[in-house]
């Protein structure tokens, strides 16, 4: 993802005639985005808010099954877990 400095730093190396072609895209799309409103077409172009990416997280929740009913284990095996690779590590 480049970040909005290095954006501008490329576009100001563009000649003229480009950056102006680029700044007309741009404002073509930005009218057609606030005249649409949240059509589904531009949906998908716009940055998703907190909670819209919250609101995805949480429809995901639980999607992926674990093959053959696997358990996390719980904190005491994790604790068992990590204090037993500890006195194996520094014996």
């Amino acid at each position: 993802m480049i970040s909005q400095k290095e954006l501008i730093r490329e576009i100001s190396r563009l000649p003229v005639p480009l950056q102006r072609e680029l700044i007309d895209k741009v404002s073509r799309n930005l009218a057609a985005f606030v005249e649409d409103g949240d059509s589904e077409e531009n949906k998908f172009q716009r940055e998703l808010s907190t909670e819209e990416r919250i609101a995805i997280a949480k429809s995901l929740s639980g999607t992926f099954k674990p093959e053959k009913g696997y358990m996390p284990m719980t904190k005491e095996e994790d604790r068992e877990t990590y204090y037993e690779h500890i006195m194996e590590k520094y014996r």
